[in-house]
């Protein structure tokens, strides 16, 4: 069942379109022995300027290699780069890929603007080492993350030292840097997207949704060690978009770029959630969820109809240093930037941080 269920998926990627969608997803790990990248792609998805980077940190006292790519812009610079962090089985292709035909994905979108970014993959996740599952939780990647700020700030990843830094986050990722913002006080400011103090009516059913990555049609040739986990066959489209808001190939594009997540993860998700983090928080900070974010939004506390509504129930637990800033993307699900309007979010994060001058 698992293999003709992969098989089906193959077969629906065929033709033009698959091949758009995806050029920019699988390009980083298939040039991982590349120092730098050219520009050209099959979409334009993957800018110029992009190279894989790796960074030593420790994880729960073990030395871990983390790794992403790191792309900077072709025109003027702003100077500030985006520390890119996506969630619990999704890792640095979040941010490579488009969510239509000729729509910039959220990389190329901001190298054109003039940011550098790093999309890196979270412990046990993308190219990233996988420590023993239990030791991957939030707090130990909490820990590992502001490493990595502090080795960007002082030129320690790519040998260009970084005096602003910002943090964008999906999901998990987005509580990570919540969470360093809180304890460390090392980014300038945090872009927090799929994270809202909330839960929604799908919560329950992701729960179900997690099983052992071993087993995976995806990932399971990758080997993953005991306790990774991942989210079921067929089951991320209903849990992660928006299907009225969405191209006909994203649900096996959200599919086949499936990443895990490990069982220290599961058993510290909600800690980022806890209001004494982010009312430690002192820098700015955008919030962006999807209107139809059913995992979140939309249950017994917060409906997600407008970006006043998130901000009204989103201040009861930020300072106000915060300066909160809120967006609600219309017609998407938790995975914001799989969605067809996502440029829309990222024209109004890009708008903040120039608001902001970063």
């Amino acid at each position: 069942m698992g293999k003709n269920r992969f098989s089906r998926c193959l077969t629906a990627l065929a033709g033009g379109l698959a091949l758009v969608l995806l050029a920019g997803v699988y390009a980083p790990a298939a040039t991982a022995s590349s120092a730098s990248l050219g520009a050209s792609g099959a979409s334009g998805a993957w800018p110029a300027g992009c190279r894989l980077v790796s960074v030593p940190v420790t994880v729960a006292a073990q030395p871990v290699t983390l790794r992403g790519t790191l792309c900077r812009p072709s025109g003027p610079a702003t100077g500030t780069l985006q520390l890119l962090l996506a969630g619990v089985t999704f890792d640095q292709a979040y941010w490579f890929t488009p969510g239509d035909v000729g729509a910039p994905p959220y990389v190329r979108y901001m190298t054109d603007a003039g940011y550098t970014v790093l999309a890196l993959d979270r412990p046990g996740s993308g190219l990233s080492e996988r420590p023993p599952a239990e030791a991957v939780t939030l707090g130990s990647e909490v820990e590992a993350i502001h490493e990595v700020v502090g080795r960007l700030r002082t030129g320690q990843v790519d040998g260009q030292a970084y005096s602003r830094v910002v943090g964008v986050g999906h999901s998990f990722g987005a509580g990570v840097l919540i969470t360093d913002a809180a304890r460390h006080h090392d980014l300038d400011a945090v872009v927090a997207t799929g994270f809202v103090h909330s839960i929604g009516p799908k919560l329950d059913e992701l729960n179900q949704a997690i099983v052992p990555a071993a087993g995976d049609p995806v990932l399971g040739a990758t080997r993953p060690p005991s306790g990774y986990l991942t989210t079921r066959a067929g089951s991320r489209t209903g849990l992660f978009l928006d299907a009225a808001g969405i191209s006909p190939l994203m649900p096996s594009v959200i599919e086949l770029t499936k990443a895990t997540m490990t069982s220290g993860e599961q058993a510290t998700l909600a800690e980022s959630g806890d209001p004494a983090i982010s009312g430690a928080v002192r820098v700015p900070v955008f919030l962006g969820v999807g209107q139809h974010d059913d995992l979140f939004c939309n249950g017994p506390y917060l409906q997600c109809t407008d970006a006043a509504a998130v901000r009204t129930w989103e201040s009861w637990f930020y300072p106000p240093e915060a300066r909160l800033e809120t967006f609600v993307l219309g017609g998407a699900g938790h995975a914001l930037n799989l969605h067809r309007n996502a440029p829309a979010l990222f024209a109004a994060v890009r708008g903040w941080l120039r608001g902001l001058s970063l």
